[in-house]
């Protein structure tokens, strides 16, 4: 699957207009979402973030290890 984020700033809330693209394909698992939304956040300029994680329904996490 392909999968696209994209963040979009305003310069009356951000301080500049811009807009930050991220896309990849093969996205087949929950790992590669994980990774590429923790990859996404960090781009949007959420650099502390370490790691996405999802919650499956058996209590387990499943993390991006970003």
């Amino acid at each position: 699957m392909r999968v696209s984020v994209i963040f979009e700033n305003d310069s009356k809330e951000d301080g500049f207009n811009g807009r930050v693209t991220l896309e990849r394909q093969g996205i087949d698992d929950l790992y590669g979402l994980a990774r590429l939304y923790g990859d996404a956040t960090r781009a949007a300029g959420f650099t502390y973030v370490a790691d996405v994680g999802f919650e499956k329904d058996d209590g387990k996490v499943l993390f991006g290890d970003g």
